[in-house]
């Protein structure tokens, strides 16, 4: 897994530093066709870069793995967002109507508290 301060090198994109990690309590139970039960873990990780690779930074990872038949395996090309890049998305998707109203309930919830506490 990742960890902070981890300093590692992307792919185009050059030397990073793990500033962050969020991960689930539980990696999620999944059944595939092909595999039967697997597990599903996604985080999300903070970077900071040696170098900027662009205005928007690229700071946002979303690594993640899956365990079949007890063997952990690291998920291939998971994306490397900016935050700019990202709200643009999410808004869209919820313009989109991508989210039930459970969903977008909780995050108003989360957002209007952590603005309350943190301004």
């Amino acid at each position: 897994m990742i960890e902070v301060g981890k300093r590692s090198s992307a792919r185009y994109w050059g030397e990073y530093e793990v500033q962050g990690v969020v991960k689930l309590d539980a990696p999620v139970k999944c059944h595939s066709l092909e595999k039967g039960e697997i597990w599903f873990n996604p985080t999300i990780v903070k970077l900071t870069w040696a170098h900027e690779p662009s205005e928007d930074k690229h700071d946002i990872w979303f690594p993640y793995w899956v365990t079949i038949d007890g063997k952990e395996k690291y998920g291939q090309f998971a994306p490397m967002i900016g935050q700019k890049a990202l709200l643009e998305l999410f808004c869209k998707a919820i313009d989109a109507g991508f989210f039930d109203r459970d969903f977008l309930q909780g995050l108003d919830r989360k957002l209007s508290s952590y603005m309350r506490e943190n301004t």
